[in-house]
């Protein structure tokens, strides 16, 4: 079998309405939810506050993608490396996790931490959350495909050691 694909992959993602909606959701529901509880109104209060602004840092980062940390592109190339660019145009060639879902209308891509113990916590790569829309279900279905494939494919270590653009 070859390690090499056809043609390239390349999705420039684009901001999620459905994210968008599912975190706001989420949000909602966790402050109702912590209204019920038999604590405090003070703990409530700060707890309400630390769900708002995680909701609202999670909402920039990952529905409206307008965080430095972003990520713009994922390109797969021809022989199957993936890359992904985030807002400030920094590259990453991570490695994938076995966390990672794929299915035909979600894709979530979890990478693995190599060097953890050396790596500062913010530098840790956060996932890829991918919808399929009518504007990229070509290219999704070329993702879903190679994501596939590529669990047979063993990785060298060469290629994992610059998973933080090393």
């Amino acid at each position: 079998m070859r390690n090499a694909l056809v043609q390239t992959i390349s999705i420039r993602l684009i901001p999620s309405k459905c994210i968008l909606g599912l975190l706001v959701g989420v949000s909602i529901t966790c402050c109702l939810i912590l209204l019920y509880l038999p604590i405090n109104n003070l703990i409530k209060l700060v707890i309400s506050l630390i769900i708002i602004a995680s909701g609202v840092y999670y909402i920039l980062r990952d529905a409206l993608l307008l965080l430095p940390c972003s990520w713009q592109v994922l390109e797969v190339n021809s022989k199957g490396q993936l890359k992904l660019t985030n807002q400030r145009g920094e590259e990453f060639k991570p490695t994938l996790a076995a966390s990672s879902f794929v299915h035909a209308k979600l894709t979530i891509l979890n990478f693995k931490s190599f060097n953890f113990r050396s790596a500062i916590f913010w530098r840790a790569l956060p996932p890829v959350i991918l919808f399929t829309n009518t504007q990229n279900a070509d290219e999704m279905r070329h993702l879903r495909v190679w994501l596939r494939w590529s669990k047979h494919i063993n990785l060298s270590q060469e290629d994992s050691a610059d998973a933080f653009g090393a």
